[in-house]
């Protein structure tokens, strides 16, 4: 059987792009749409490629100055009725995430140390030439207190870079990455109206700043859908309820 995989929610159904590699359809209930396309497992090769085809795509779809709230992970079911049926489930949903983000945009930063003294980094394996248990338990606590010194330093950053920008931002969102190497990468929900001084602002910042500062965007607010983050599990829930539920028009 033919699978349908969800892709996001807009709204006012209008002409999307829809070309390969990614096909991409809409289903409308009201001013409401989801849009889907077949299983990536029926199209591509690998997630590498669908992944990439669906930021290609996301690309095209800011051209439009449409708001879309991209659905966390996707979801998959196997009938366009199931997708009039959740629509008509979550309206409120959609109505408070679209009233949000609605002509917003977001923008991920990706923070990096300009200048880092490797020899400070305990980057030994813990396990790697001790010579006694005391000597492992040391190790281990000075890269312990070395990692909380890294997070107070990435919070205190992070906190200072949401402060500078508040006049330009509407919501931020940021998560202690598990490792040092992982990254640093605070996200922004801009207003479109605001993009350029946005942009000007982290310019400026970057130019005193002890990290440097990269960015990309204008994205979907992956990480401000309320629906997308809140309620994945209910649509998965659903999904799933819907694949062994008989449903008529």
């Amino acid at each position: 059987m033919k699978k349908l995989y969800l892709l996001a929610f807009t709204r006012y159904g209008a002409d999307l792009p829809c070309e390969a590699p990614l096909w991409v359809k809409c289903t409308t209930v009201g001013e409401y749409s989801v849009l889907w396309c077949d299983s990536p497992k029926e199209t591509f090769s690998s997630k590498r490629d669908f992944l990439y085809a669906m930021l290609q795509w996301y690309e095209r779809i800011n051209e439009l100055n449409l708001t879309i709230l991209p659905i966390q992970a996707g979801v998959i079911t196997f009938s366009e009725i199931n997708l009039v049926e959740l629509l008509n489930k979550y309206t409120k949903e959609l109505e408070d995430c679209f009233a949000k983000v609605d002509g917003c945009s977001e923008y991920c930063l990706i923070l990096a140390h300009k200048e880092r003294d490797s020899a400070q980094f305990p980057n030994l394996r813990d396990k790697e030439n001790v010579q006694s248990g005391k000597e492992y338990l040391n190790r281990l606590r000075v890269r312990h207190e070395f990692l909380a010194r890294e997070v107070a330093r990435t919070r205190e950053l992070v906190e200072d870079l949401r402060s500078s920008l508040t006049p330009l931002i509407k919501d931020s969102w940021f998560e202690v990455p598990k490792t040092i190497e992982s990254g640093i990468c605070p996200s922004f929900l801009v207003p479109n109206s605001l993009r350029g001084e946005f942009i000007h602002k982290l310019e400026s910042l970057a130019v005193n700043c002890d990290w440097t500062i990269n960015y990309t965007g204008p994205w979907p607010p992956f990480h401000f859908s309320s629906l997308s983050l809140k309620s994945e599990k209910h649509l998965l829930r659903e999904s799933s309820q819907w694949v062994n539920r008989k449903v008529f028009p």
